[in-house]
């Protein structure tokens, strides 16, 4: 009888570790195609909140092998045009004297224009924490350590596309995106 029972427990052992691969596969196939097209590009709308304001603005992006993040601001119509690289710990952007300065989130770990370029950092390299379905979403959580800080990055996907992001500093909201006319390079 006991031979028995522990036969069940390591069956039902098994079987429990096959759901949790078969639950992070998305996550972890979506990361293999975009390392191996050498990135992507996307439209980020991005939604920083600062407690007492919101600040929003859209850009178009491109990623590459070195997780660096291309961007052209679309809106607001004011910076438009302006084009730079920057990698998750970017900081202030200028050129021809504008300056993108949206001040910085989650104590000082977050600049709201980097924001893309963290969050697809997340997808090809940080640790996938948890992954599951929320209504007709897949929806991955990454984690994303600064020394002892730690950012959580969610990635919600439909069909396979990501389709919104958020990153959480101290389990609030700080930086939520709309991603758009997303695809492979």
């Amino acid at each position: 009888m006991r031979r028995i029972i522990i036969a069940f427990l390591l069956c039902l052992l098994c079987t429990a570790c096959a759901s949790e691969e078969e639950v992070l596969s998305p996550a972890i196939d979506f990361r293999a195609e975009v390392v191996q097209n050498g990135g992507c590009s996307f439209v980020a709308q991005v939604e920083a909140d600062f407690g007492q304001t919101v600040q929003m603005f859209t850009l178009q992006c491109q990623t590459n092998e070195n997780d660096e993040l291309r961007f052209s601001v679309l809106a607001p119509e004011t910076l438009a045009g302006i084009s730079a690289t920057v990698t998750e710990g970017g900081g202030t952007i200028t050129y021809d004297g504008m300056a993108m300065d949206f001040g910085l989130l989650a104590n000082g770990n977050v600049i709201p224009a980097a924001a893309p370029a963290i969050v697809s950092s997340c997808w090809t390299n940080a640790y996938i924490a948890s992954a599951g379905n929320e209504n007709s979403l897949y929806r991955a959580t990454y984690e994303k350590n600064y020394d002892e800080k730690k950012l959580i990055v969610e990635t919600w996907f439909e069909k396979g596309l990501p389709i919104s992001a958020e990153i959480c500093y101290n389990n609030e909201r700080v930086i939520k995106i709309t991603i758009s006319d997303f695809s492979l390079n």
